[in-house]
Parts: C-alpha cells; sequence; structure tokens
C-alpha cells in the first residue's frame, strides 16, 4: 500500500501542495474577495484541495506520522500559528482598505481628483441632497458616475444617492420623466430639481449649485455699442461665457444703457464687453453713479477704442494706455501672454493660483494711476513677462520697435481690479484691456475662461464660486461587462498570485529533495 518509490513520492507531493495552494485559493475567493459559495469556481477549489490533500495523506500517511511526531510537532504548531498570523494580518489590511480606503491620481491630466470648487461645493452643504441617476451596469457612463459619485460621498455626508437600472426601476422612470436621450441624473434639495445633462463633474457639480443655492440675481451685458453679442455663437460670440455663467447659477440678459434711467435693481454686476462705439455721455454717468454707489462692474475695453469710460475710469484710480502691447515672447507678438498674476482672489483663488498664462489678443495696457483717489484701492491683476512693451505708434506693415521713453516698459499690466468702501455696498470695477480673452474664439484657451469666470464671480460677492474649474480632461476608457470585470478579477487577485505560489513551491520541495 505504502510506495517508497522517489518519484512517487514527489508526485504525491507535488499533489499534496497543489491542494494546500488550492484550499488557500479557495478561502481567498470565498472570503477576502466576498465571492463565497456562491461561485462554482470556489465549489471547485475546494474539492481540488481536499483531493490534493487526501492523495498526499493516503500515500504517504506514515512519512507524516513520523515527521510530526516530537521535535516535528513543535514545528508544525509553529508553522501553523505563523500562518494564522499571516492570514489574521492580511485579512485586517483588507478590512482597512474597505473600510477607509485611500487612492492615488497618477494621470498626467489628474482625471481622478475633484476639483476645488466641487470640494468647497461639498463640504459647504447644510442640507441633504439627494441624486437619482438612472443608468444601467451595461451603460457606458455607469462606472464614470458610479465612481465620481464615491467620491462626492467621501466630502460629505450630506449627499444621497440613488443609483437605479432604468429597466428594472420602471415606476421611477415614469415618476422623473426619463427618457434614453435626455438627462438621465436628477438632483434635488430643499424643494429644487436640476438636471444634469452629463456625468462629467462640471455638469454634476453646477446641478448641486443650482439646487443648493438662494435666490439669484442677474448678470447684465450692455448692448448698442457693438458689443459682443451673449447668444452669439461665432467666434466673436460671447455664448461660452454666458452658457458657463449660467451653469455656475447666475441669471444673465441684456441691457441697452441708453434706454434706461436707472441700472435694474436685480443687476448683480454689468458687464460692458468690447464696445466699438463710445457710451453717450448720459449712459457714461449712469454707469459711474451706479458703481459708486455700490455697483458691480467688468469692462473689456479694445486698443484705439474710445469707450466714453473714460472720466469714470479716472475717478476710480485706473488708467487705460493709448497703446498696443507686443510680447515677443509670444508666438504671436500681438497676442499679449498673461504670465505674472497679483495676490488677488481673482487670481489666487483659495491658494490656487493660476498655473497656465492667459491669451489676450490685440490688447492694451490697463494700469494703475499714479495718483488714485481716496477712498479707492487698485491692483494690477495680471502682468506680461519683461520682454513685452506697450506700442504706442501706429504699427505699420507689421513693424514694431521698442522706443524707451515713449514705449511702456514691460512687464505691461493688461488688468486691474479697483474697490470702494465695504459690506454688500462696496464698489468693485474690473477692467481688462481686451474683450477677445473672453470671446468663443479664445475663451477656452489656458486660462481664459478660469479668469473671465473668477472675475465675474468677483464683481458679484460670489467669493465661494472663485476657482480653479475642472477642465475638459481627456481619458481613455476600457468598458467591460460584469462577467469580464469578475473573471479579470478572479484572474489577477486569484488564479495568478497562486499558480505562483504553486511554482515556486514546487520548485522549493524539489531542490529541497535533491
Amino acid at each position: 500500500m505504502y510506495t517508497t518509490d522517489s518519484a512517487g513520492h514527489r508526485l504525491t507531493l507535488i499533489l499534496g501542495i497543489f491542494g494546500a495552494v488550492a484550499l488557500l485559493s479557495a478561502i481567498n475567493t470565498g472570503v477576502f474577495m466576498g465571492v463565497g459559495l456562491k461561485e462554482p469556481l470556489t465549489w471547485v477549489q475546494l474539492v481540488l484541495g481536499v483531493a490534493g490533500i487526501g492523495a498526499y495523506l493516503w500515500v504517504n500517511i506514515r512519512r507524516v506520522r513520523e515527521r510530526f511526531s516530537g521535535r516535528g510537532a513543535f514545528f508544525l504548531v509553529s508553522s501553523l500559528v505563523t500562518g494564522a498570523l499571516v492570514v489574521a494580518l492580511l485579512a485586517g489590511l483588507n478590512y482597512l482598505a474597505v473600510k477607509k480606503p485611500k487612492t492615488w491620481d497618477l494621470t498626467k491630466e489628474k482625471i481622478y481628483t475633484l476639483s476645488d470648487q466641487t470640494v468647497g461645493i461639498l463640504k459647504g452643504l447644510k442640507d441633504e441632497v439627494r441624486i437619482v441617476a438612472f443608468y444601467a451596469p451595461n451603460d457606458a457612463e455607469y462606472v464614470e458616475l458610479d465612481q465620481r459619485l464615491r467620491q462626492y460621498r467621501q466630502k460629505t455626508d450630506k449627499l444621497k444617492v440613488d443609483l437605479l437600472d432604468p429597466t428594472k426601476h420602471l415606476k421611477e422612470v415614469k415618476e422623473f420623466n426619463i427618457s434614453q436621450s435626455g438627462p438621465r441624473v436628477i438632483v434635488r434639495a430643499g424643494g429644487k430639481e436640476s438636471r444634469a445633462k452629463d456625468v462629467s463633474e462640471e455638469s454634476l457639480t453646477n446641478s448641486i449649485a443650482e439646487v443648493t443655492r438662494g435666490s439669484s440675481k442677474t448678470i447684465y451685458f450692455s448692448r448698442g455699442h457693438g458689443e459682443h453679442a451673449i447668444g452669439d455663437a461665432t467666434e466673436r460670440g460671447m455664448k461660452l461665457y454666458v452658457d458657463n455663467l449660467k451653469s455656475e447659477g447666475y441669471q444673465t440678459a441684456e441691457i441697452e444703457l441708453a434706454a434706461t434711467k436707472n441700472v435694474p435693481t436685480d443687476a448683480q454686476a454689468l458687464i460692458i464687453a468690447g464696445p466699438v462705439a463710445a457710451l453717450g455721455e448720459g449712459e457714461a454717468k449712469l454707469v459711474q453713479e451706479w458703481v459708486d454707489k455700490g455697483g458691480k462692474l467688468i469692462a473689456m475695453i479694445d486698443p484705439s477704442i474710445h469707450s466714453g469710460l473714460e472720466k469714470a475710469f479716472t475717478a476710480w484710480g485706473v488708467k487705460l494706455g493709448d497703446d498696443e502691447v507686443i510680447d515677443t515672447e509670444s508666438q504671436q507678438p500681438e497676442f499679449a501672454l498673461a504670465q505674472e498674476y497679483a495676490d488677488h482672489p481673482i487670481t489666487n483663488p483659495r491658494s490656487s493660483p493660476f498655473q497656465l498664462a492667459s491669451i489676450f489678443p490685440l490688447a492694451r495696457s490697463v494700469s494703475k494711476a499714479q495718483n488714485v483717489p481716496a477712498g479707492w484701492n487698485v491692483i494690477e491683476l495680471a502682468r506680461t513677462g519683461s520682454r513685452a512693451w506697450g506700442e504706442t505708434d501706429p504699427i505699420r506693415n507689421g513693424k514694431v520697435e521698442y522706443n524707451p521713453g515713449k514705449d511702456l516698459r514691460g512687464p505691461v499690466p493688461l488688468a486691474v481690479a479697483a474697490t470702494h468702501g465695504s459690506g454688500d455696498t462696496e464698489s468693485r470695477v474690473v477692467v481688462f484691456g481686451n474683450s477677445n480673452f473672453a470671446a468663443n474664439g479664445f475663451y477656452r484657451l489656458l486660462g481664459n475662461r478660469d479668469l473671465a469666470l473668477n472675475a465675474a464671480s468677483w464683481v458679484a460677492h460670489e467669493e465661494a464660486k472663485i476657482t480653479i474649474r475642472p477642465k475638459n480632461r481627456s481619458s481613455n476608457h476600457l468598458f467591460l461587462t460584469r462577467e469580464q470585470q469578475n473573471t479579470m478579477t478572479m484572474f489577477a487577485f486569484d488564479l495568478l498570485p497562486f499558480s505562483l505560489l504553486f511554482a515556486g513551491l514546487v520548485v522549493w520541495q524539489t531542490r529541497k529533495s535533491r
């Protein structure tokens, strides 16, 4: 019954090792991977494990008795205790990984890191916000949405999430009026409802902000002087800027200053974006008096343009240069690059300073006046590099040169922020020496979007919305079915490591027996 053949012993030893590894694999699959006994593979592992160990014991029962008598028993107990400690350690690490997960975003564009804006909004939630999303596990957006909502819930306990399969929750689909082509993420809070247009961070965060903010006022854009139109989708229009303002919770509208005697009482801010013709004397007076009484203004004035607001700018401590900025550090010298930023909420939001340049195509200098009127505080927000200058001579045939003592030496200031007073009645003014940076053609380039939106948030006294916003991030996704995911997980965390363990033990025992 007992074999003394070394080859036979080696074969049964391999079977025993295989059985032990198969049992460990079954424990890993059933306990640590949370599969339990519902997976057929677990039963297969258990049967193979018992069979392998049983075959070894059946053939080598005498050897086993001899080895584990006397000192052998001591080594057996020591091995069992060591193994138990290792299993306990692994179980503890697994528990910590589940209860207190820690992740690292190693992607180049940080596509899995929430923006400062999102984190600020989530941590500022005071009441419960409910998100109901209708996506099936096999939908392309499911994994991205599920992961993002998990990130959101790690930042706040005020978020309640229901991720529903529309094929299994027909009653809710009808209740929320969900369609395949329409928005499928509903955000509710305090009787308000918003529908995210997609599963991106920007859309989800804006929907949360929309249902949690108080009553919103209006940002008015002036018209009638050739300004950029807010509904124009061409390169000159400002539709992208306006759409982003709306997504951040602002109401927007146009106003003809010549046709009104007073700025509307619901005006949170006024934007004069790239006028071609000068404001009339009455219009300029209306704007100046409104600002002096606590109004909020953004003026974007291009080179060689007489805006009609020059008197008001002087009264606020702002100087518009009669020049055109030439920047030799730019690929196109007439496109000025803002590379230096002041320590100001617009350009240094919550200690997350701009890391990108802003592009000002065809800009003029805007600086702090030499003699600032009493009560006004003026800060130069953005400057070019030192190799730029403000060209005061007309540019002919594209030929320009710096003339010391005549041209403005760089770094050239491109924007200023001015304040007067304090509290809700504080006057706030931002003046840019260019308007095209916020137009559709240049709005998405580098830091232009953040600069334009932050300026609007600051003048509107909405500092909580000032941030470096999530970018349009590109990422490559691999979409797998649930069965494919389970197969890959099983291979990576069970079959592969335990196969390597089995091979290693066989090699070790083979060398030991020589």
